[in-house]
C-alpha cells in the first residue's frame, strides 16, 4: 500500500473525530439549555408553591441558591468557546498550493492529520470540563427540587 494512502486514512480518521467531536459539543450545549429551561420551571412551579405564604426558609433560600448555581452553570457551558474544528484555508492555499514549493498531497494529508489529532486533544480537555460541569448542574437541579419538597412540606 502505498504511504499516500495510508496518510488519506489517517486523514479521513481525523476529519471524522472532529466530526463526531462537534456533534459531542451540540449535544452537550442542548443539555445545557435543558437543564437551565428545567431549573427555571422547576423554580417558577415550585417555589410558587413554598413561597405562597410569603416566608422564606431555609430550605426556600437554599433551593433559590441551588437555582442560581445551575443557571450560572448552564450558562457557563452555554457561552461561546473556541473550539478547533477545522483548519484555516488560507494557511492551506499559502503552504501547500501557492507556495514556490507546493509539495505533495500525502504531505499535505499528513500535515492535516497531525493538525487536527492535536485540535481533538486541546478540544478533549474543554469537553471534559464542560462534562464536570454539567453533571455538576444536574445534580444541583436533583438537589434544587428536594428542596423546594421540603420547603413547601414545611410551609403547610
Amino acid at each position: 500500500m502505498a504511504v499516500d494512502l495510508l496518510y488519506k486514512v489517517a486523514y479521513d480518521e481525523a476529519v471524522r473525530a472532529l466530526a463526531e467531536q462537534q456533534e459531542v459539543i451540540e449535544s452537550l450545549r442542548g443539555r445545557a439549555g435543558l437543564l437551565f429551561s428545567a431549573a427555571a420551571v422547576t423554580t417558577s412551579f415550585l417555589g410558587a408553591q413554598a413561597l405562597r405564604g410569603g416566608d422564606l426558609n431555609l430550605a426556600s433560600w437554599s433551593a433559590l441558591l441551588c437555582f442560581v448555581a445551575v443557571a450560572t452553570a448552564s450558562l457557563a457551558a452555554l457561552w461561546p468557546r473556541k473550539w478547533e474544528l477545522t483548519a484555516n484555508p488560507r494557511d492551506l492555499i499559502e503552504a501547500y498550493i501557492e507556495s514556490p514549493e507546493a509539495g505533495p498531497i500525502e504531505d499535505l494529508h499528513r500535515d492535516l492529520a497531525l493538525y487536527m489529532h492535536h485540535a481533538y486533544l486541546d478540544n478533549r480537555r474543554g469537553l471534559n470540563q464542560l462534562a464536570v460541569v454539567l453533571q455538576v448542574a444536574s445534580g444541583l437541579l436533583t438537589l434544587e427540587v428536594v428542596l423546594w419538597i421540603v420547603a413547601i412540606a414545611v410551609s403547610f
